[in-house]
């Protein structure tokens, strides 16, 4: 995701306001870390891929979903512009500022070796105009995508689209079976969609992200939710296009949208008055409220899925991730308790983004636009982090993919956070991890980026393994062809000592 330049926006005229995202200045900047450290394909692993002649061109590499039934996977590529479209390079496609979501087949050993387009959005005709009036055109045609972000590959074999964009008057939340694409919902305008998940049970979860204080309450704040009287593999007939004041509201095709959680609100029997969304410094003083709920990670706890754990990033810098348990009742869902999770420990987090639930039931959080480690101006990039941690931020501590492991032996209430470091330092929107327990793909947001894998040493243990990057080449039909190339193996402890010695002065 990244902060987006409204011209002449619905959005921007209902002052919504945007997630704070860094600027990141491409690799032109001097690293503190030079692509020659033994761990710089660790520390630097965009540069260091590049270096090794992998394809950095990537324009805007969203979400990640794994479609366990048909053996696949799908990226959410937001834009195809700039770097994808700048006819340099490997990558040299026609431009498509609605997006596309790519499709790739695993074979025996989980590695991809083509992205296909297989959802492509398209620019409306120039005639047409938005719902709300004759003043504002969507750019994107309404019946199809517009700046896919958030997937998610339900156990049916369906794919969730969500949109993060400004070229429909309201974002937009789509089912696509394979064949047919049918528009689920649509959220308040200056509001994007995030933390797309489908539980084993069929239940649908998505926030509304961001919304302007012009909407409808709830929605004039971030929120949390799940649709109750619906299950995601029920018929429905795509939600109308919203007109007049329905623009200011969550509209969907079934089902009743159930607010789980609001920003700004008491988290239930959390024993500290927190608040979802807040973020603290380490020495306890209130810094922000964040209104950009993100990815959802649903734990269950039972094998109903009647019980579970609900974490929800919140994309601000410092981030936040939220904890409640959950609990369904003869209309939905109560929330029995929760908490903001402790980030202490590794020196806090920073833009949690999109989301993904590991196979062994824990959650896969991320660390997006990673703050620009260079030479010069390093200080500023960090400076939101130096004031919450009370002291100098080291800009190597953020970047990587974070997993959230409830206590399972009963020593603590608290959860377990892993920063797994030997995965690599990018702009993480998220990972997601295969059937075999050891391979994680991984969206890199921005410009310029890359297409990453990572292969643990061990199934089940993310602490270890080897990092890989594509080398792309481009077909006919514009499909892209991916050769990896491997750019190193190393330990969360071995790269943690490194970031420990990198020399700040």
């Amino acid at each position: 995701m990244e902060k987006k330049v409204l011209v002449c926006s619905l959005a921007l005229l209902a002052g919504a306001v945007l997630a704070p995202h860094a600027i990141r200045a491409a690799d032109t900047v001097e690293p503190l870390v030079s692509t020659n450290d033994p761990m710089a394909a660790f520390l630097e692993t965009r540069a260091y891929a590049a270096k090794m002649g992998a394809t950095a061109e990537f324009r805007k590499m969203e979400g990640v979903a794994y479609d366990k039934v048909n053996n696949k996977i799908y990226i959410a590529m937001s834009e195809i512009s700039k770097t994808m479209s700048d006819q340099k390079g490997d990558i040299q496609l026609p431009e498509n500022v609605c997006g596309v979501v790519y499709e790739a087949k695993l074979d025996a050993d989980n590695n991809i070796g083509k992205l296909v387009p297989v959802v492509v959005g398209k620019v409306a005709d120039k005639k047409a105009k938005s719902a709300y009036g004759s003043g504002f055109a969507d750019v994107c045609d309404v019946n199809g995508i517009a700046n896919p972000d958030g997937l998610y590959a339900d156990k049916h074999g369906n794919l969730w689209i969500s949109e993060d964009t400004d070229r429909h008057t309201n974002n937009m939340l789509w089912k696509w079976d394979g064949k047919k694409l049918s528009r689920f919902a649509t959220v308040p305008t200056g509001a994007e969609i995030t933390g797309v998940h489908v539980t084993a049970q069929d239940d649908l979860l998505f926030n509304v992200q961001h919304p302007s204080a012009m909407s409808k309450h709830p929605y004039n704040r971030g929120v949390v939710g799940i649709m109750t009287g619906f299950k995601s593999n029920a018929p429905f007939e795509s939600v109308a296009v919203p007109k007049g004041d329905a623009v200011f509201d969550v509209k969907t095709a079934a089902g009743k949208y159930q607010v789980l959680a609001r920003v700004g609100e008491a988290i239930p029997n959390d024993g500290a008055g927190q608040r979802f969304g807040q973020v603290d410094t380490l020495a306890g003083k209130l810094k922000e409220v964040c209104n950009h709920p993100d990815g959802n990670m649903f734990l269950p706890i039972t094998a109903s899925g009647d019980e579970a754990y609900l974490f929800t990033n919140y994309e601000c810098r410092p981030g936040t991730i939220g904890k409640v348990y959950m609990k369904r009742n003869a209309k939905g869902w109560d929330i029995v308790d929760g908490e903001n999770v402790n980030f202490a420990a590794v020196q806090g987090t920073w833009n949690n983004c999109s989301a993904s639930v590991t196979p062994w039931n824990t959650g896969l959080s991320s660390e997006e636009y990673e703050p620009v480690a260079g030479k010069s101006g390093w200080q500023e990039n960090v400076k939101d982090m130096t004031a919450y941690l009370g002291k100098q931020a080291n800009p190597y501590d953020y970047g990587y993919p974070i997993e959230l492991i409830p206590d399972y032996n009963g020593e603590s209430v608290a959860t377990k956070v892993v920063k797994h470091y030997s995965m690599g330092r990018l702009s993480y929107e998220m990972s997601i991890v295969m059937k075999d327990n050891k391979t994680a793909y991984s969206g890199d947001d921005g410009t310029a980026v890359i297409l990453a894998k990572f292969v643990a040493d061990e199934p089940g243990k993310l602490s270890a393994g080897t990092i890989y990057a594509g080398k792309i080449s481009q077909e006919k039909d514009e499909s892209l062809a991916i050769k990896w190339l491997e750019l190193g193996r190393s330990t969360d402890a071995k790269v943690y000592e490194a970031i420990r010695a990198v020399k700040l002065d």
